[in-house]
């Protein structure tokens, strides 16, 4: 990792993003990407799955840690892992895990938007941190100009609700299709293997992709106390492939569990956590 865990945070909270370059050995996103293709290729002919988007340039997979078990190796990068540890104060879960193949496409792939809705839309807390947060992890080199680039706008995590209106983005997102946008924003160029942190509330879009097929794994987390009470699981209906730390990471947990110890303690390993 070129950043110090202690530059991150300072950024996040400034800038509300934080690139990490490497955050995934190559080998990761070897092993991952090839998994990915091989489900995806299969699956081709037939994209009526639930956890597939059937936009016809977007190849998603939804509840991937489930379904592809090389997927739970993220998991375990130190690097890649430890950002949004401590930007989220030791209280991580994963609330989504995604793989997404863009295909050659002259429109923008995502208009401006934020991950977010009106009851998410608040203050930045300076001292907790926000509520969620996403990783994208590159599988396919973008550094490329034209390659269904990732943009974002640093400092929009603080905008309110009403910083910019609809005319505003509607203008935005027609400059998108041409490749433009907004003065300040920052297209992001990553190797595979990089990644880029960034909350809920950050304005994001995706560029239109002139160049090659380019895929990306997505993690969404959020902080630990968001599981809901009632709603725990027993290990054994998770996928047979992950292991204790990861069902727990994910949600799961047993019945002899008390669901308030989950919110006591931090889910994170030893390694997340060091410097």
């Amino acid at each position: 990792m070129t950043i110090s865990h202690d530059a991150a945070l300072a950024q996040f909270t400034e800038q509300g993003f934080v690139l990490i370059k490497q955050a995934v050995p190559d080998a990761v996103v070897k092993t991952l990407d090839n998994a990915v293709l091989q489900l995806t290729d299969d699956r081709a002919p037939d994209l009526t799955h639930s956890s597939f988007n059937t936009n016809r340039a977007l190849t998603q997979v939804r509840n991937a840690a489930n379904i592809i078990a090389e997927y739970q190796l993220l998991f375990v990068c130190r690097d890649l892992m430890s950002v949004p540890y401590r930007i989220l104060n030791g209280s991580i879960q994963v609330l989504g895990s995604e793989v997404l193949r863009r295909e050659v496409y002259q429109r923008a792939h995502e208009p401006w938007h934020r991950d977010s809705g009106a009851f998410l839309e608040r203050p930045y807390d300076e001292v907790n941190g926000p509520l969620h947060l996403k990783a994208q992890v590159f599988f396919t080199d973008t550094r490329p100009k034209d390659s269904g680039n990732l943009v974002l706008i640093p400092g929009s995590h603080r905008w309110p609700v009403d910083h910019k209106d609809d005319d505003y983005w509607e203008s935005a997102n027609d400059a998108l299709a041409q490749g433009s946008v907004p003065d300040g924003a920052l297209i992001v160029h990553a190797e595979p293997g990089d990644a880029v942190i960034f909350g809920n509330t950050m304005w994001h879009a995706v560029l239109p992709n002139l160049t090659q097929e380019r895929r990306s794994a997505i993690i969404r987390f959020g902080q630990a106390w968001l599981r809901p009470y009632d709603h725990h699981w027993d290990p054994a209906t998770a996928a047979d492939h992950l292991s204790p730390e990861n069902r727990l990471l994910l949600g799961y947990y047993s019945n002899e569990v008390n669901p308030v110890d989950l919110y006591k303690e931090a889910t994170a390993t030893h390694s997340w956590a060091a410097q």
